[in-house]
């Protein structure tokens, strides 16, 4: 199965381009989500929807099945 690089906010996911798809496919269509601590005085907490910015933009970048079996292989950076 093709892989793709997902970047959602500043992490990279890699996963089955069609879940890729998908999950572009519904991102498309959320809205942003807040909840705002006030004190009691101020009113307590506020809650805001709107609607999505360009900023949080998801990519999807094709990866070719060998630079992933090679990711695969290294595993998770020691970094």
């Amino acid at each position: 199965m093709a892989k793709a690089i997902v970047r959602i906010g500043y992490q990279d996911y890699v996963m089955d381009v069609k879940d890729a798809v998908a999950i572009t496919e519904a991102m498309s269509t959320a809205e942003r989500y807040e909840n705002k601590y006030h004190t009691k005085e101020e009113g307590g907490a506020t809650h805001h929807v709107w609607t999505a910015d360009a900023d949080n933009m998801i990519t999807i970048q094709v990866m070719p099945a060998d630079l992933y079996r090679m990711a695969r292989l290294a595993g998770k950076s020691e970094e």
